[in-house]
């Protein structure tokens, strides 16, 4: 698998891609000359100094508007032609839209109309007159000694005319523009005073190299403005994410309040109609449906008071009271509170007490109690009866912390299921469910890991596989 680049590695390797291409079109280039017995030393200066400032162009910016307009620039000012236009193909619309013209002080005016006019409506793809269209299809340059052909329909032939006769220029050369793909992404276009018959070999041999290094200029700033556009895109649509998230979490935590006051009510009358003075007037089928009441209500208590405390924990509201403790005896108050549910359920839970005294540990006693309830009370559900869990404790001297595991020998853990654990709203596979009402809210062991994790410790899981039982652990750092 290749590695994931950063955006700045990629415009860094992107520029180091455009140099080594303009390089070796340099050399290409003077080697090209050099063969041509008509081309003198003089002239071969001027296309190596050429090229070497299209370089230094191209690496001024990466903007693509910028780039463009600077390489129209270079046109009249290193080619020694009069005017140059180059313009981009969009392929939505199978248009040519003009991009950058050279400046023409004598016809600014005539240089503004014809900018208006390629921006709004550009040259079809499939115009049969246009030599920008015409040379895109037909894959060559073409040369016209008129810029009707060249201009129109984007102005008026009358317009064409007259801007030609402004600016002097009594020949135009049309190239396609490549790049790295066998389509043209645009249209080169240079303007000269010289007729047809008089422009040389080495005036079309250095502007055919100048489109080359023009194809290469165009894709590598249209790549950057792609990736700066995504990457404004991607920011703005982050902080709606952010926005919305805190939304969400402002919703969650008042509709959890909203809930936990009727629900703490309903509980408090449920439990009074349980008690033993009251129950005996009610049937066996009426019992049955208030004890399923109650142990609906309290069900939905702690799914709301999860969800509360995830709220918290993700827009950092999730407080601590940090103490120094002993973990043994904070896992017999919890071992001896979860004993009586174990036992109706008829499995053995177990506490393997250390026989030594253990160093204390900093942790909130409170928030360490709901790990523990969560992490045996997950045991408890996947556990079948006669089964056994054990709670243990142990000093790892090394990284100067406590670990504390609930071990099981229930159904176990599927490999595809492992990656599930700890996630929000996660749930693993029927093959781990045992229980008729064993499923809960997929918070538990999100919200254990988020707090031993959040007091500097350490959460795992461990099992070989369905029916061989699990093992959960989590470690806590020394006093």
């Amino acid at each position: 698998m290749l590695p994931e680049l950063t955006f700045s590695q990629i415009l860094l390797l992107s520029v180091l891609f455009m140099v080594f291409i303009l390089l070796l079109g340099i050399s290409s280039m003077v080697k090209a000359l050099k063969k041509k017995s008509d081309i003198s030393l003089g002239e071969q200066n001027r296309a190596l100094i050429a090229s070497q400032r299209l370089n230094k162009v191209i690496l001024q910016s990466l903007n693509f508007h910028d780039v463009i307009q600077k390489i129209a620039e270079t046109i009249p000012n290193e080619l020694y032609f009069n005017t140059g236009i180059v313009a981009v193909i969009e392929r939505i619309s199978q248009t040519i839209k003009r991009v950058g013209i050279s400046s023409i002080q004598e016809a600014d005016g005539s240089v503004k109309m014809l900018t208006e006019a390629f921006n709004k409506t550009g040259v079809s793809l499939n115009d049969q007159n246009n030599y920008m269209a015409k040379v895109v299809r037909e894959n060559k340059l073409l040369i016209t000694e008129n810029l009707r052909d060249v201009l129109c329909p984007p102005l008026t032939e009358v317009q064409a005319i007259d801007l030609q006769n402004i600016i002097g220029t009594k020949t135009a050369v049309v190239y396609p523009i490549y790049g790295s793909m066998e389509t043209a992404i645009g249209v080169f276009v240079a303007g000269t005073k010289k007729k047809k018959e008089d422009l040389t070999k080495y005036e079309l041999a250095i502007i055919q190299n100048f489109a080359d290094g023009v194809g290469i200029a165009m894709e590598h700033a249209i790549l950057y403005s792609n990736l700066r556009k995504t990457s404004e895109q991607l920011k703005f649509a982050n902080l709606k994410l952010q926005d919305l998230d805190k939304l969400k979490d402002k919703f969650v935590s008042l509709a959890s309040h909203e809930l936990r006051t009727p629900m703490t009510v309903i509980k408090s009358y449920l439990w009074m109609l349980l008690d033993k003075k009251n129950i005996s007037s009610f049937s066996e089928k009426q019992k049955m449906y208030i004890d399923r009441a109650y142990t609906s209500t309290q069900r939905l208590i702690n799914l709301v008071n999860d969800m509360l405390n995830v709220s918290r924990i993700e827009s950092g509201r999730f407080t601590f009271a940090m103490k120094s403790i002993d973990l043994s005896e904070l896992i017999n108050t919890v071992y001896t509170e979860m004993l009586p549910k174990a036992q109706e359920q008829e499995i053995n839970l177990q506490f393997a007490r250390p026989l030594q005294s253990l160093p204390l540990v900093q942790a909130d006693p409170e928030r360490i109690e709901q790990v523990l309830i969560n992490l045996i009370g997950n045991s408890l559900k996947f556990t079948p009866e006669n089964g056994t869990i054990r709670i243990e404790i142990s000093h790892n001297p090394n990284d100067a912390a406590e670990i504390v595991s609930v071990a099981d020998n229930g159904k176990g853990i599927g490999r595809e299921d492992m990656t599930k654990l700890f996630q929000k709203f996660s749930m693993v596979g029927n093959n781990y469910l045992v229980k008729q009402n064993s499923q809960g809210t997929g918070l538990g062991l999100y919200l254990s890991k988020s707090i031993v994790e959040l007091m500097g410790g350490k959460i795992w899981a461990e099992s070989e596989g369905e029916g061989k039982g699990s093992k959960f652990s989590f470690t806590l750092k020394t006093a």
